[in-house]
């Protein structure tokens, strides 16, 4: 005869499904409030230790996503499944739950009860005994986000960022495989968000799939290696941030006196007759901490890096010798702003190049 499971314990045969399939998974998800579509058609895969970036500005729909993920909110129309079972196969969702931890927006603690004791109240809410084995679990995550030493203090003694690592430590008390973190370093100060990217650096290198949402663009660029791009509720990118980021490498030029930005522009435009792989020119603002040259603007070129060399022949010849010329990394910024019909440069085409870089106002 067959032995039945413990309560609450997966059947084997949904043991492996977990195992086997991708820690999260939404096909044609859709959600409807009256009127307004705050999620249409999306589709994700999370694969099996990712960090992945769920990206967007307020309003992309990314927190109505998480919280369907969660079976929090029913979607309108489409599917999302963890680990190969549907959220909505509600018999087996709090088993499946288990398995995952999460920090949706501000988490919610006592005040006037330490980091330690809000830690032992989540445990037993979410049916941990009250035993040797709760009490060193809750030790083990305060020493995982670096609490241990003010788990005594008052939670409201906390700052911000260290508010955020208590809410972490809640979300990985069950010993999830998966961890869902909605905007985790929205309203930090500088230091707290190094602490948030530290620690999450720190749970991938143990081998955990993290999702992380954020309309912080260039932090997540630093932490994720696969991203989701949403706008208006649908994915508009999804893949490996390398993969996505690697149309944008190219070269940027740039010279101590804006008229001779504006020559360099001409004389590149001219070359492209005989030079193919000059794919298109662009005046560009530099980044933040940059050298910004007089004028303000840059040329980033659209030719792979290893032309740099022809580039600086090319304007040699006309007399033009650039104060940097230097390898553009790609940002998700600028390829958001550019998928969603953004511009955080001002274009120029390599037919009808612009006589004067623009001014810092925009106009050409």
């Amino acid at each position: 005869m067959q032995g039945s499971s413990p309560q609450g314990a997966l059947a084997p045969a949904t043991a492996s499904v977990l195992a086997n399939n991708p820690p999260l998974r939404a096909v044609g998800l859709t959600k409807r409030y009256g009127q307004r579509l705050a999620v249409r058609d999306l589709n994700l895969e999370v694969r099996r230790g990712d960090v992945f970036g769920l990206l967007g500005p307020n309003g992309s729909g990314k927190t109505t996503t998480l919280r369907m993920t969660l079976g929090l909110v029913a979607p309108t129309q489409g599917d999302v499944s963890l680990f190969g079972v549907s959220v909505s196969d509600t018999p087996r969702r709090r088993s499946l739950l288990r398995r995952v931890g999460a920090l949706i927006e501000q988490p919610a603690f006592y005040p006037y009860l330490s980091g330690r004791d809000n830690l032992r109240i989540v445990a037993t809410l979410s049916g941990a005994a009250a035993d040797r084995v709760a009490r060193a679990r809750i030790e083990s995550v305060l020493a995982q986000v670096e609490l241990a030493d003010r788990a005594g203090d008052a939670y409201q003694k906390y700052s911000l960022g260290m508010k955020q690592r208590l809410g972490i430590a809640a979300a990985l008390l069950t010993e999830p495989e998966l961890i869902i973190l909605d905007e985790p370093t929205n309203g930090l100060d500088p230091a707290g968000i190094v602490d948030v990217r530290a620690l999450i650096g720190r749970l991938a290198r143990q081998g955990m799939t993290i999702i992380l949402s954020s309309h912080q663009l260039y932090e997540v660029q630093q932490i994720c290696s696969r991203v989701a791009i949403l706008n208006l509720g649908t994915t508009v990118a999804q893949g490996q941030v390398a993969e996505l980021l690697a149309a944008q490498s190219g070269i940027v030029v740039g010279f101590d006196q804006p008229e001779l930005t504006a020559r360099a522009m001409a004389a590149l435009h001219a070359a492209t007759a005989e030079a193919p792989w000059l794919r298109g020119l662009q005046y560009v603002a530099p980044e933040p901490g940059a050298w910004v040259p007089p004028g303000g603007f840059l040329i980033a070129v659209d030719a792979a890096v290893e032309r740099a060399s022809e580039v600086c022949a090319l304007l040699a010849r006309q007399g033009l010798f650039p104060a940097e010329l230097r390898r553009r990394e790609g940002s998700l910024e600028q390829y958001f702003l550019e998928l969603t019909g953004g511009q955080n440069g001002h274009s120029t085409s390599a037919v009808a190049p612009a006589a004067q870089p623009p001014t810092r106002g925009g106009a050409q």
